[in-house]
């Protein structure tokens, strides 16, 4: 083997082992405090599976794990792409578990994925009270971005000197702690980003819900009338 690579594999293993031994621990556990609605909603879309396109649902819940491990890990670039991915499995589940044909086109020719704004506009379509729902979630978030999934497309592509990757040795993948501290926060964005499209699609089963899930959200209501208005709909 070439003696610098071999040279930089191992300042690499020692530089994850590291930040993993001192950090990891704390930052995973961040992360799923940070994650803790979509962990709250697991049990009841669990029972929304319609037997069609399930795997999307499973490889959403995966790349949260997938989140936590990398970020552990110190890994940022690949924690902010599980992180986008997470938001576009939960999607793309939300839309295929109603579209068994599509789905079907979809893993026979590897055409038809559904991008985010299209699946987005499919809610504002057809499910009657959305885009009104939607609405009032984001006049009250708690996150620092209301569309993080912009912010993520934007360290994915990047086209900006902001988001351009800066790798000189492969050790250099492993980030700086203080830009790994913001990673729980972000994944906080995702996590209500996340929630409160699933509130705004599943909105006729307030009763199924944990009532801890139901309090994040009635906690962030402003006043009583839009609170009413959140559940009782146009």
């Amino acid at each position: 083997m070439n003696a610098i690579v071999t040279k930089q594999a191992s300042e690499l293993l020692q530089k994850v082992n590291g930040f993993s031994s001192v950090n990891g621990e704390g930052i995973v556990s961040q992360v799923e405090r940070k994650s803790l609605l979509l962990l709250l909603w697991i049990p009841y879309l669990n029972l929304q599976k319609t037997g069609t396109a399930d795997e999307l649902l499973d490889g959403a819940i995966s790349s949260l794990r997938e989140v936590a491990a990398c970020a552990g890990l110190g890994l940022i670039r690949p924690a902010l792409l599980a992180m986008r991915t997470e938001i576009d499995l939960m999607l793309s589940w939300l839309y295929f578990k109603d579209h068994h044909v599509e789905w079907h086109y979809v893993n026979n020719t590897g055409d038809g994925f559904k991008l985010k704004k299209e699946i987005l506009e499919y809610f504002l379509k057809y499910y009657k009270d959305f885009g009104f729902r939607f609405g009032i979630l984001k006049d009250i978030v708690t996150r620092t971005e209301i569309d993080p999934y912009r912010l993520l497309s934007a360290h994915i592509h990047s086209q900006s000197l902001a988001t351009l990757p800066c790798v000189y040795d492969l050790k250099d993948i492993v980030g700086e702690k203080k830009i790994l501290g913001e990673i729980p926060s972000l994944a906080h964005n995702v996590d209500e980003y996340i929630s409160d499209i699933l509130f705004a699609t599943f909105d006729k089963s307030w009763t199924q819900l944990p009532p801890a899930l139901l309090q994040s959200v009635r906690s962030r209501f402003k006043t009583k009338p839009q609170e009413n208005n959140f559940f009782n709909g146009k």
